[in-house]
């Protein structure tokens, strides 16, 4: 399964996640504004949501397939993919 998202998408998930922390987690005035400035380094058009956007590509990619179970299929025989036999 592949999942890429664009810079409009990863910017609503920036924004819609950095609000519910900013509004449910009791931070402090400084850290609120801590984290509002970090947002704004990754607002809309900006170099910093582009590199965001690479970074959270590549963290949701390495997520996925760290948890799927790839079956191969070699000379006859089935066998799961090298990364689910580290698991186990």
């Amino acid at each position: 399964m592949n999942v890429v998202l664009n810079t409009e998408e990863v910017h609503g998930v920036l924004a819609l996640v950095t609000s519910h922390v900013i509004d449910n987690a009791g931070l402090s005035p400084k850290a609120i504004e801590a984290i509002r400035g970090w947002r704004r380094e990754r607002d809309s058009g900006t170099h910093g949501l582009d590199d965001f956007t690479e970074t959270l590509n590549l963290a949701i990619g390495n997520y996925i397939d760290e948890r799927t179970t790839r079956m191969l299929r070699k000379r006859g025989k089935i066998r799961v993919s090298a990364s689910t036999e580290r698991r186990s």
